[in-house]
């Protein structure tokens, strides 16, 4: 049998003919949506399988149609590879808008071999529910996946040889490939848009909550000392997490994980230059200024880092207050004149100092890259602490250039004259509590020959003389005092005290026969902590219309100078603490304000909206017992409180806006961060 020709068609008789029918020919869609599922149309492309490279059929080419339909027919059973021309495709995958809420995967940890970029998960995309219900294919992809090469990139990429892995996460310009048991069928192809996240940031002389949250978390960015490739360094959030559309970029911070406000924008509108600066590292070192700067194409955005208590640079740098002439030598150019930075009134001299050592040291970044096309973009300053003195001098420098301020828990800075020098210069101060930190220096007039006698000796002979006019300064006005600079945002503990009149000994009586009476006042045990901000009374809309007009007939001009007066804090009879200084204090609670403000009836609701209720009907419960000042300041609060939710209006207007609120809130936890209400 196996030498019977007759039978066998193998290579030991490979002249057998053999007559057969018409090859079955099959055929293939695919259809190119965005994440909002609006097609991808006239997109030219092409698709090769084994027939197209063995040349036996010519290569199959033409446009997706209007509904971003490719069909292609005639194939033969062979897997086949769908290519798109990558600058046609790139050029409207960066105008599309992403889904607002992403399917943010877990990030891998350490020792797990996870891949970074995995394929989205299945279920979350409505675009799979729809493709699948209707029973076709479905896959979610990214550029990278399917172009033919590295678009044209303006800017380029730091390394073409090695682009975003999130965007290009294969080698080469594979395509994607259906196998031949998929054919003849219809395959849904989801585009990720060529995008990347930026930073909501609104530049405008009113104040927004997404600015207190994302400049606060940027000011917590600033202590960062990882190396540029670990997680939670300032270069790794924006270089590698600004590009990874897959998750919200985040914060980190002693384990604990800020989710950034952000919307995206084309990838060409990246950050593009980031650098972190600290002038102890420089060549050669000197002194402990730090700071970071990041560059797109609308922001320039500089966060200042505050004191750390490693060394003493930094404390010294503090209490080095004397006021001196606000000039900055570092900011002018050879041989020019140097203007002051205002000119009346001094500013703090180790702020003066720390501020010029940085911009002589790194002359270049802060003298020169951060002005490229400066016209065409928006500045924004921060900085916790000491880092918000040095924002503001900074600030101070360039209001030329109309920067936004935005700081935490800083010190005086300037004195009197200076600070109403700088009034048109818009600044956010935000004061948590007690805070004894924006409590210094004094405010008092501080300068004396002291410190320009005795030499070395000189500085701690008039840091005690200004000491002991710190502690007159209560009983005298000083001409020209440190003062503080910026309309206030205050996050405030808010008591209540209730009264009763006794009468201690009644067999004894005035001369009229009434019995002496005593008042007897304790506190009431439910608290508060309110997040004020005087300024938006000044601009109310239809929605916070109702607590405007309440507000308008209660914080008079006297009132609003005397809760809120113009230069200073307001006057308290309580401790200032320094554990109310820290940013793992201040940005719980404008994150938690933040989630109050998005959904206000979100269930259950978050603890402090629960106190504030219980405060409120404290209030009416005992508003016969309390005194009357102490009643109207609690209510004129509340009113101010009411107001904080047209804060974030500017956001929910701007284009993306929603999008982002509604991709923060889905991730955001009430319960992640403590919110100090007590002690």
């Amino acid at each position: 049998m196996y030498n019977d020709p007759i039978h066998r068609t193998d290579t030991l008789n490979p002249y057998k003919d053999f007559i057969g029918g018409e090859q079955i020919k099959h055929w293939i869609e695919f259809q190119l949506l965005d994440e909002q599922g609006e097609p991808l149309a006239n997109l030219p492309y092409y698709a090769r399988n084994e027939a197209t490279r063995e040349g036996f059929v010519p290569e199959f080419v033409g446009y997706s149609d209007a509904e971003g339909v490719i069909r292609i027919e005639g194939l033969h059973p062979l897997a086949i590879t769908l290519l798109m021309q990558a600058n046609p495709l790139a050029e409207q995958l960066k105008n599309r808008r992403l889904r607002a809420e992403r399917a943010e995967p877990p990030r891998p940890g350490i020792g797990d071999r996870t891949p970074m970029y995995v394929p989205q998960r299945s279920g979350f995309s409505p675009i799979e529910q729809q493709a699948l219900a209707a029973g076709h294919g479905y896959h979610y992809l990214r550029i990278g996946q399917l172009c033919d090469k590295l678009p044209t990139l303006d800017p380029p990429v730091p390394n073409p040889e090695r682009p975003p892995a999130f965007h290009f996460p294969e080698p080469g310009w594979r395509g994607f490939t259906v196998s031949d048991e998929e054919l003849d069928r219809r395959h849904v192809l989801e585009v990720c848009p060529f995008r990347a996240w930026s930073l909501v940031l609104h530049h405008q002389p009113e104040y927004s909550l997404v600015n207190a949250y994302n400049l606060g978390l940027m000011s917590i960015l600033s202590y960062s000392n990882g190396d540029e490739h670990e997680l939670g360094s300032v270069k790794q959030l924006f270089e590698q997490q600004c590009l990874d559309l897959s998750r919200t970029p985040r914060v980190w911070d002693n384990g604990q994980a800020w989710p950034c406000v952000v919307t995206d924008v084309p990838f060409s509108d990246r950050y593009v230059t980031v650098e972190p600066l600290d002038t102890g590292k420089a060549d050669p070192p000197e002194g402990h200024t730090q700071l970071f700067y990041a560059i797109s194409a609308s922001q320039v955005l500089v966060a200042w880092r505050g004191t750390e208590m490693e060394g003493v640079a930094d404390l010294i740098t503090d209490a080095t207050f004397r006021p001196v002439k606000p000039e900055i030598a570092a900011v002018c150019e050879p041989k020019v004149p140097c203007p002051d930075l205002t000119s009346v009134g001094s500013v703090h001299l180790g702020f003066r100092d720390a501020f010029e050592m940085a911009r002589r040291v790194y002359a270049k970044d802060l003298g020169k890259t951060i002005f490229e096309d400066i016209e065409s973009k928006k500045l924004f300053i921060c900085g916790h602490s000491l880092g918000g003195a040095l924002g503001l001098i900074h600030a101070a420098s360039l209001i030329d250039y109309n920067p936004l301020l935005y700081t935490y828990g800083m010190p005086r800075t300037f004195t009197l004259h200076a600070v109403q020098f700088l009034g048109d210069l818009w600044h956010f101060r935000h004061v948590n509590d007690m805070d004894a930190i924006p409590r210094v220096p004094p405010e008092a007039a501080l300068d004396n020959y002291l410190y320009d006698i005795y030499g070395p000796m000189g500085l701690l002979a008039g840091f005690s003389w200004s000491l002991r006019q710190a502690a007159t300064s209560a009983l005298f006005k000083h001409e020209d005092p440190y003062s503080h600079h910026g309309e206030i945002a205050l996050f405030l503990r808010t008591e209540q005290h209730q009264q009763q009149e006794f009468t201690p000994y009644p067999a004894y009586r005035r001369p009229d026969g009434s019995p002496y009476r005593s008042t007897l006042t304790y506190e009431l045990p439910v608290k508060a902590k309110l997040y004020l901000v005087p300024s938006l009374s000044e601009d109310s809309d239809q929605q916070a219309e109702q607590a405007t007009q309440r507000l308008n007939t209660s914080l008079t001009a006297e009132s609003r100078a005397r809760f809120f007066p113009r230069y200073s804090l307001p006057t308290t009879w309580r401790m200032p603490r320094i554990g109310d200084h820290y940013m793992s204090q201040y940005q719980p609670y404008i994150h938690n304000q933040l989630l109050e403000s998005i959904d206000a009836e979100r269930d259950p609701l978050l603890e402090r909206q629960i106190e504030r209720h219980k405060f409120e009907q404290q209030i009416k419960y005992y508003y016969g017992s309390i005194h009357a000042d102490e009643l109207a300041r609690s209510r004129i609060f509340l009113d101010l409180q009411a107001l904080v939710d047209q804060a974030l209006h500017v956001t929910q207007q701007m284009e993306g806006g929603a999008e982002a609120l509604q991709r923060f809130n889905a991730i955001a936890d009430p319960k992640a961060y403590y919110e100090k209400i007590y002690g």
